[in-house]
């Protein structure tokens, strides 16, 4: 699986933390064990022969089990489920698509979610309250913390299709809490375009800013991907400031169990890095 995901021995040696010379004999064994060759070698670089693609299947059927196995039973040796939070808009946004596929490959393990914001979340990882969180990028740095932005998207005004609260003035804005760095954003980007707002709701939850923007009454600073179909990002055309982007960042609890985190934690890399590829 190595050699296939860096397609070379010399990439498969740096992950496995061995010499290529090593990594070429192992996979000479191999190939006596099945009867077959395994890989051929196409210019610099290393294909799969039908044999190899056969056993690449069972190579990851096997270790899936092997994690699964680790994490199953380290989850009844800490007597707890692995701990996963977002916000409630990365909860919209994201987490039926890593929920459904991460289950699919790990039926057995259990994961337990809670949606927090980002602020609260990090100090949950801090007091290992959280094992692993997808936090907003600036909103809490903290010094040593082993994280990776791992997504960028667009913070857009949200409002409700066909509606006006786009237009009044002062615009009337819900937004998160003062901690919140789409909020900061959202007022720097209308205070650089002299726009005159009000900050008519302010929720650490997203269903309370959509009450005020589903019922027409206010916008709300979100991203993208969160909108639902009765709503519509405005911009430059409406006549409101582009809001920026944002990057969501994995961070791990310096107290949580590498076992217990690691396959929920490359399940959710794995899934990031296809969502940008397509």
């Amino acid at each position: 699986m190595a050699v296939v995901d860096t397609g070379s021995f010399v990439g498969a040696a740096r992950i496995v933390h061995r010499t290529p010379s090593a990594i070429s004999m192992q996979m000479k064994r191999l190939e006596t064990q099945i009867g077959q060759p395994i890989f051929v070698h196409q210019g610099r670089s290393i294909m799969l022969t039908p044999a190899g693609e056969a056993l690449l299947t069972y190579a990851r059927r096997a270790l899936g089990i092997a994690e699964e196995a680790i994490v199953r039973f380290n989850r009844l040796l800490h007597g707890r489920a692995v701990r996963l939070g977002m916000t409630d808009e990365y909860a919209v946004a994201f987490l039926p698509s890593v929920l459904a596929s991460y289950t699919a490959a790990y039926p057995l393990v259990e994961i337990s979610v809670m949606c927090r914001t980002s602020s609260t979340m990090s100090r949950m990882l801090d007091e290992g309250e959280l094992d692993v969180a997808l936090v907003t990028a600036g909103a809490t740095d903290r010094a040593g913390w082993p994280d990776t932005a791992i997504h960028r998207d667009r913070l857009v005004w949200a409002g409700l299709a066909h509606g006006t609260a786009h237009l009044r003035r002062p615009l009337a804005v819900a937004a998160g809490p003062a901690s919140c760095i789409w909020r900061k954003s959202a007022i720097d980007a209308l205070d650089a375009a002299g726009i005159s707002y009000q900050i008519v709701c302010t929720s650490e939850n997203l269903v309370g800013q959509l009450a005020l923007v589903m019922a027409g009454l206010a916008v709300a600073p979100l991203p993208i991907v969160a909108l639902s179909a009765e709503l519509t990002p405005f911009g430059p055309e409406q006549g409101l400031p582009s809001v920026g982007y944002y990057d969501v960042v994995l961070r791990l609890s310096p107290h949580a169990p590498h076992d217990m985190t690691s396959t929920i934690v490359d399940h959710v890399r794995a899934y990031f890095a296809t969502r940008q590829n397509s």
